[in-house]
Formats: structure tokens, C-alpha cells, sequence
């Protein structure tokens, strides 16, 4: 009997220092670890965000020009150090302001004074849900859908404004609208899928900005 209680005990303890040594990954925020750098130095944590490129920066980079922030709703940034995030169907990097979600584990820099994460893993940026419109729709909507955001399948193409200033178009069956800066060249001819913001030009008409290319297929 004594034993057999010895046997459970032990396989009791076990179990226990099992559990408490399989998981030390902390969920946090940013604001918990700039609040607290010294409690969380060499802990692994679950963290999320918004990906704000190098703006937003909160010091000179820890480790080297690569490194780029991570910031919450109070523009309240640390630098991340290693693995850049990227879109996996893509392989561009994320747009300012999507929110991502990192493994990482934070350290502390004595020339500044303030934390910083070294990425471990990046999770997945979901995509939201955007409707897919056709151009004649934005155009005939105007200017009431100033400021939303829509998914466009085109043809890339190059036009030219009324000063003579080469601009980049994207057409479908139903017309034509101008865009603002592509995230990557592509060229004309190029079937393009993207996410854009419907902006207004000098003029007050319509154009897409902000763009997120989501496929491109070249011919």
C-alpha cells in the first residue's frame, strides 16, 4: 500500500513540474512591457499589434536599421529585431497599420533604456473582409464612397493627367480609375487584384489609394 502511494506520488510530481515546464509563453501587450521592461527580460511572449514599419520609433534601432516597430492604439511603439512580417501569398510586407500578432522574446537595450522584442515567429496577417466592386461602381457612387475600401480586379495600364503627368490606371469591362503609389511596379498589361482606398484628388474625383496587391499575374 505505502508502495503504491509512493508510486502515485511521485508520478503526481512529475505530472505537475511537467505542466509548469512546458509553457512558459506569457500573453501580454505592449503596453505591460513598456511599462514593466525588467519583469518581462528573457520571457517569451504572445504579442500583438500594429505594424508601423519604422515610424512610430521610439528610440535609434537596438540592433541594426532593419529593425521595425510594432505599436498599439496609443502609438506607443517597440522595436522588433529579425524576421520581417509578410503577407505568405504575396511575400510583401505588411501595410502601415495592419494588425499583427508576434512570438518573441524581450530583452533590453542598456544604451537606451528601453525594451525590445526579437521575433520568433510571426503569426499570419488576416486579411479583412473586403467587397469586390466594379469601377463603374465607384465611379457613379462618388463622391459618397470617399473613404471606403474595396477590392478591384484590373488591368494595369498608363495614362497621362491634364498636366501631362504620367499616371498609373487600372481598368475592368465597366472603366477606368487612376491610382495613387503602387507597393511594387508591375508592367502595363499586368491583371492585378487589389485592396484600395477610395480617395478624392485635387480635382474632386476619384481615385484608389492605399493599395494592397493581393495577386498580380503578368502575361
Amino acid at each position: 500500500m505505502k508502495k503504491n502511494y509512493l508510486c502515485f506520488l511521485s508520478f503526481f510530481l512529475f505530472i505537475v513540474c511537467s505542466v509548469l515546464n512546458a509553457d512558459t509563453t506569457l500573453n501580454t501587450s505592449i503596453k505591460e512591457i513598456l511599462d514593466s521592461p525588467k519583469a518581462y527580460i528573457g520571457k517569451t511572449v504572445n504579442i500583438s499589434g500594429i505594424f508601423t514599419g519604422w515610424k512610430n520609433a521610439p528610440s535609434a534601432p537596438p540592433i541594426s536599421r532593419s529593425d521595425w516597430v510594432i505599436c498599439n492604439e496609443d502609438n506607443k511603439g517597440i522595436y522588433c529585431a529579425g524576421k520581417m512580417p509578410q503577407d505568405p501569398e504575396t511575400s510583401e510586407p505588411p501595410k502601415y497599420g495592419d494588425k499583427i500578432s508576434l512570438l518573441a522574446e524581450v530583452c533590453f537595450s542598456d544604451e537606451t533604456e528601453l525594451p525590445y522584442l526579437i521575433v520568433l515567429d510571426i503569426m499570419p496577417i488576416k486579411k479583412p473582409v473586403v467587397e469586390m466592386v466594379s469601377i463603374m461602381n465607384i465611379l457613379l457612387n462618388a463622391p459618397e464612397n470617399i473613404g471606403e475600401t474595396v477590392s478591384i480586379m484590373g488591368v494595369l495600364a498608363k495614362g497621362y493627367g491634364v498636366k501631362g503627368d504620367r499616371q498609373y490606371l487600372i481598368a475592368d469591362p465597366t472603366g477606368v480609375i487612376k491610382l495613387g503609389r503602387l507597393p511594387k511596379l508591375y508592367p502595363t498589361g499586368t491583371i492585378l487584384h487589389i485592396n484600395a482606398l477610395i480617395a478624392e484628388d485635387e480635382n474632386g474625383l476619384p481615385y484608389l489609394d492605399n493599395i494592397v496587391i493581393l495577386s498580380a499575374k503578368v502575361d
